[in-house]
């Protein structure tokens, strides 16, 4: 409870959840960091309504060590009521055993038991709030109504407020769908298929419990951002170019179903060092990874075009809120806009980098139009040398995903969260050059 609330505070400050949890989290391993991180993203799926119960319940708070426990501890009231007792227990137990807060334990206990007595008359109380409603700020929730229609955006952001599967992808260089699948019912697991690759393992767990993750066999990764590399189906040898890579998924992948040469670029060295772990993980060579800026080609491209490029764009990650849910109230309405700025510059630095017949694979995890359709269309109008490309497995050549739990579409994913994908080719005899 004290770390979920330290972390919490660091959000309210600024920091991103992955970023907080890292920090109040690093002494923390294995199951008591998995517990962590699901009180910590049961706090940021309640962030809105847990600050207005607060509001109602204790306009006053003493401490603002008190404060952040308290959020943390009406967020689980709100999620998860039949463990409400030990929640409450919980809180008081860890207020008692710091000095500085120990006063403050009766406190706490009186409001938090208020809430379990007055539950149902609170909650209707601040029901009627579009931010608590779907825990969004308020710029955040019109611009989705005004973009999907009301019923849409209503589906996708109480969507975006349930916990999300655990979505793997099979190493398929490695295994089989089915050879895994029965090693993991072997463990007690349950498996739900949900792609050519794509399978839900339930009860969720921790990647150290995950059978065969150690080894190599799978990956967390949602299906729908599993469509990238079997979209692009790359050639044995061809040069395929990963432009904004970390953590490596994608770039994985590509090589998991293919002979072909990949270079993954990533401007943070940290994080290019998680691809080059992913990719000893699961045992994958053939990829020059490289710390650089996709958009500064002369600071690394050697001057030979790339048969593929696969560009999943800087975006609000709007699309993937069920898995980040501290997206909403990190970003703000005018950082569309700059995004949108970024990924033109992207596509304009790499476009010329594709061949005469080549393909780029535009990817956002965005719902928002401006990041993709509208991306698309303006980019398409300025490049007369750029077309639709036809897919391989019979996908459309360019599509908006909204995040679903039963897409019954024939050749998406079951399960999947929100993307924007246009596969882009390059023709010979149109260009402005």
């Amino acid at each position: 409870m004290t770390l979920a609330a330290q972390a919490l505070r660091l959000m309210d400050e600024g920091a991103s959840l992955e970023s907080a949890l890292a920090a109040a989290g690093r002494t923390q391993a294995g199951e008591e960091r998995a517990a962590l991180q699901a009180t910590l993203y049961s706090a940021a799926r309640k962030r809105a309504a847990a600050r207005s119960l607060l509001s109602l319940l204790a306009p006053r708070v003493p401490d603002e060590r008190v404060r952040g426990l308290l959020l943390v501890a009406l967020s689980l009231l709100i999620e998860e009521p039949e463990k409400s007792y030990v929640t409450v227990n919980e809180s008081v137990e860890a207020l008692k055993s710091a000095p500085a807060t120990r006063r403050a334990a009766g406190f706490a206990n009186a409001v938090l038991r208020r809430f379990m007595r007055e539950r149902e008359e609170l909650l209707a109380r601040i029901a009627d709030d579009p931010e608590v409603r779907f825990n969004a700020p308020r710029w955040w929730v019109q611009r989705l109504e005004r973009e999907l229609g009301n019923t849409e955006a209503a589906r996708v952001m109480a969507l975006s407020q349930t916990k999300p599967p655990l979505t793997l992808r099979v190493n398929t260089a490695k295994t089989t769908v089915a050879e895994w699948a029965e090693l993991a019912r072997e463990a007690g697991f349950t498996v739900t298929r949900v792609s050519d690759s794509g399978v839900i393992l339930s009860p969720a767990a921790p990647v150290s419990r995950i059978p065969g993750f150690a080894e190599g066999l799978v990956s967390v990764q949602d299906a729908g951002a599993q469509l990238a590399a079997l979209m692009l189906s790359p050639g044995e040898g061809e040069r395929v170019l990963d432009a904004c890579a970390a953590p490596g998924g994608k770039t994985a992948h590509l090589l998991e179903i293919s002979r072909a040469r990949v270079t993954a670029l990533e401007v943070d060295s940290q994080r290019a060092e998680r691809i080059r772990e992913n990719l000893v993980r699961l045992g994958l060579t053939g990829c020059d990874v490289r710390v650089a800026d996709a958009a500064d080609t002369r600071s690394w491209w050697d001057g030979t075009p790339f048969d593929s490029i696969l560009l999943d764009a800087p975006c609000t990650a709007s699309g993937i809120v069920r898995r980040h849910p501290d997206i909403p109230f990190s970003r703000r309405e005018e950082d569309i806009a700059a995004l949108s700025k970024q990924q033109k510059r992207l596509l304009d630095a790499l476009w010329p980098l594709v061949k005469l017949g080549g393909k780029l694979l535009y990817v956002v995890c965005s719902v928002f139009e401006a990041e993709g359709k509208a991306q698309i269309d303006a980019f398409l109008a300025e490049h007369p040398d750029c077309r639709i490309a036809a897919p391989a497995g019979g996908l459309p050549a360019r599509f908006a995903l909204l995040p679903q739990e039963q897409d019954a579409r024939e050749g998406f994913p079951l399960v999947h969260d929100g993307f924007y994908y246009a596969l882009l080719t390059k023709q010979p005899g149109v260009s402005r050059a």
